[in-house]
């Protein structure tokens, strides 16, 4: 096969390859994902990415139910500093400054107290 002719054979491929992409779009199915690729591109975050797992406060709630037996309100919290969740519990179970509740905890919670 000669340069040419190769180079012919390329052409008609990239132009089928155009025209199938052109089909795609056509039906409604790929109408509806090139909208969701248009729509997810133009969603940007504010400020500097960041993968390095870093400290940050948590905040982990416990029912008084767990420390007085019967008790049917409130509950208690701390604010630790950690860099996952496991760590935060860890390190509110060391903790011996917790602040009372006055609002019905049914569970365990343990979440960052100012969210990404």
């Amino acid at each position: 096969m000669t340069k040419k002719n190769k180079n012919e054979k390329t052409q008609r491929q990239l132009e089928i390859d155009q025209l199938d992409e052109m089909l795609w779009r056509s039906t409604p199915l790929g109408k509806f994902l090139s909208t969701i690729k248009r729509k997810a591109s133009k969603v940007s975050r504010s400020g500097a990415v960041t993968y390095k797992k870093e400290k940050r406060s948590w905040v982990v709630r416990i029912p008084s139910a767990f420390v007085f037996t019967g008790a049917k309100t409130g509950g208690f919290q701390t604010i630790v500093m950690a860099e996952t969740r496991d760590q935060a519990w860890e390190e509110a179970s060391k903790c011996d400054e917790w602040e009372i509740l006055d609002f019905f905890i049914s569970h365990m919670k343990v979440f960052p107290q100012d969210p990404l």
